[in-house]
């Protein structure tokens, strides 16, 4: 559970080996190579011109064209030497040929039917008048414009050009628009399209190459569509007998193709040659390396395998693989949002999803809502919700569900209601204060812990300076905790821990320890007590520094209030919900009431606990011990 060890790996062998330990590597599938890493000059990074990219490109066309699945459940090595290339173009000829010639008519189909569609639409404002529109067109003297207005200013227009050469001719009416024919002098187009643009008037086309009448025309130009469906038909017909006839090669040759164009491109990309041998450089985790080593041994005994621990971690950026159970991978997917974890730092993922359920837990306490979260994460999870495919979704509302469940018990709560369980613990309406200063409890306790996981990286990273001085490092962490229990004791018995003067003397001492982080860190590392900048700008850096701290530890500290503010709120739209069900007379309306406030409760509500929960963990939790600054593992695959 955790952050895999991961171990860096070469391989030397001989040139004529590449592509077999190619193929080791890909049937892997869980290994990532380097190519940024430096050989001596005897090695070149050698390009291969990759003579199957061709073939796979048109195998992957013609299957997309016949709509087949091209995703393989299987990779057979085996059959790769099998793949001839005059058999290849033999085979692949003509069906390309007739693919083709299927796709050039269906592009002529969307042409002519785009065509026909355009032609109805402007031809069936017309549909009402019996003259053919070639002879409206062909008029000598006069010209024809025909468009359309709004009914208001249509009715304007009519006003207006009673005693103008102009003749409107109304074809088509709506509820709010009116389609005409205007008929003007051919030495007063001009004025004529003045005076409609001034209108805010529509021009419309008449369609090219139409003799007869608008409804001859609506006629053949919906025959003609009809016969486009049926030659559609026909094509899909015959794309069907295509797959169905071939779909079974075209995939073999697919999947040869497309694991001899990979092995190509990791060649071309990864491999270093030199006159008879090569050299590549990779990760791998610990766990797989030994069967992987084993493997590639055996095969192939006269190449040199070696292998090596992470020894500078900043330099040679290992890649992070997290590995943990089912559902703490749901809540890491929420963890990546803020940043993958480095190599050598702790996986807050366990903390996180402990976390995230506990304050959800406390914030939506509902016996009901949280038995409706579980039941749709099951259902999720069972697959019984098909259009939800992603199993992190149904592993995250399983917990927090079940949480809700638990706290609900504590509470007393089933669907917003009081009266029908007994609180197991508490009512935090009815206790308030004790309610909000429990959750900030809480609080202190998650940043005690995530303090402590600072502590924890900073040693395994050897960062003393970070881990002894540092605000969220020991020297903070006993401030935070002697200011704690100061208040803690002032509270309880109306006077400090200890005297006054030694309380200002060690909250003093422990505000230079912070305040003088860098020259201390580097008296503790290199002996000397120095500052890498100018004294004025440090003392004033680490002032505002300082002051933030201490702030950082008050509001960091108060912002859990917000965790028993939602609580209370959760329990308040609960009890609307239920004063506006009593408030219906009707038991049927009364009960609808209830289910659809319950509705909004569990979405909204589940949706803004979710986002202020994320908010906590990263910028009061996350800052104090987490960077996330890793690389993704990035494995030789298919794609």
């Amino acid at each position: 559970m955790g952050i895999k060890k991961m171990k860096k790996f070469q391989i030397l062998g001989l040139k004529k080996q590449i592509d077999f330990i190619t193929e080791e590597i890909m049937k892997n599938s869980k290994i990532e190579l380097l190519k940024t890493e430096k050989y001596s000059n005897d090695f070149i990074n050698h390009q291969v011109e990759n003579s199957y990219k061709p073939y796979y490109n048109q195998i992957s066309k013609m299957i997309e064209s016949l709509n087949i699945d091209k995703k393989l459940k299987n990779i057979h090595f085996n059959e790769l030497n099998k793949l001839n290339f005059e058999e290849l173009d033999q085979f692949i000829k003509p069906i390309q040929n007739r693919i083709d010639k299927l796709e050039r008519i269906t592009k002529k189909l969307n042409i002519e039917e785009k065509r026909l569609n355009n032609l109805i639409k402007h031809v069936y404002v017309m549909r009402n008048i019996d003259i053919e529109l070639q002879s409206l067109k062909d008029l000598s003297y006069i010209t024809l414009i025909f468009g359309s207005l709004s009914k208001e200013r249509y009715n304007r227009l009519i006003e207006n050009v009673t005693e103008l050469p102009i003749l409107v001719l109304e074809v088509n009416r709506e509820e709010e628009r009116v389609w005409f024919f205007t008929f003007a002098k051919k030495n007063y187009e001009k004025k004529a399209f003045d005076i409609l643009n001034s209108a805010n008037f529509q021009k419309i086309e008449l369609p090219d190459r139409v003799k007869e009448q608008p409804k001859d025309i609506l006629n053949q130009s919906k025959h003609r569509l009809e016969k486009i469906e049926i030659i559609r038909d026909q094509i899909n017909l015959e794309f069907k007998k295509l797959k169905h006839r071939y779909q079974s090669k075209l995939l073999k040759y697919y999947q040869q193709l497309l694991i001899l164009n990979k092995i190509i491109d990791v060649n071309n990309k990864y491999y270093y040659e030199s006159s008879y041998s090569f050299i590549i450089t990779g990760w791998i985790s610990e766990e797989n390396e030994k069967e992987f080593k084993s493997l590639i041994l055996k095969k192939y005994p006269k190449i040199i395998y070696n292998s090596q621990d992470v020894k500078d971690v900043k330099a040679e950026n290992p890649p992070t693989i997290i590995e943990n159970p089912n559902w703490v991978i749901s809540f890491s997917s929420l963890v990546k949002l803020y940043g993958l974890p480095k190599y050598d730092e702790i996986d807050p993922s366990l903390f996180f999803a402990l976390s995230y359920i506990l304050l959800f837990g406390i914030m939506f306490g509902d016996l009901g809502q949280g038995l409706v979260f579980a039941l749709l994460g099951f259902a999720i999870y069972k697959k019984r919700i098909k259009f939800i495919k992603n199993k992190d979704i149904s592993y995250i509302l399983m917990s927090l569900g079940l949480s809700s469940m638990v706290f609900g018990i504590f509470y007393g709560s089933f669907f917003g209601l009081e009266d029908l369980i007994p609180a197991l613990v508490i009512r935090p309406m009815e206790n308030i204060m004790f309610w909000l200063g429990f959750t900030v409890l809480i609080g202190i306790v998650l940043l005690i812990i995530s303090m402590v996981l600072n502590l924890f990286n900073a040693f395994k990273d050897k960062n003393y300076t970070e881990a002894l001085f540092s605000d969220s490092g020991l020297s903070g962490l006993i401030l935070y905790l002697f200011m704690l229990s100061n208040l803690a004791f002032y509270g309880f018995k109306s006077r400090l821990l200890l005297p006054v003067p030694f309380t200002i003397f060690l909250a003093v001492i422990l505000l230079l320890l912070i305040f003088f982080k860098e020259p201390l860190g580097n008296l503790l590392i290199e002996k000397k007590f120095t500052i890498d900048k100018k004294i004025s700008e440090y003392i004033l850096e680490s002032i505002f520094e300082l002051f933030d701290t201490v702030l950082g530890f008050l509001s960091n500290t108060l912002s859990f209030l917000r965790v028993g503010a939602f609580t209370l709120n959760h329990v308040g739209l609960s009890m609307a919900v239920i004063i506006l069900s009593e408030m219906i007379s009707n038991n049927a309306g009364s009960l609808l009431v209830l289910i659809a406030g319950n509705i909004v409760i569990m979405i909204l509500e589940g949706v803004v606990v979710g986002i202020q929960i994320l908010r906590l963990e990263f910028f009061e939790i996350f800052a104090k011990f987490y960077s996330g600054t890793g690389r993704e593992f990035e494995p030789v695959e298919f794609k």
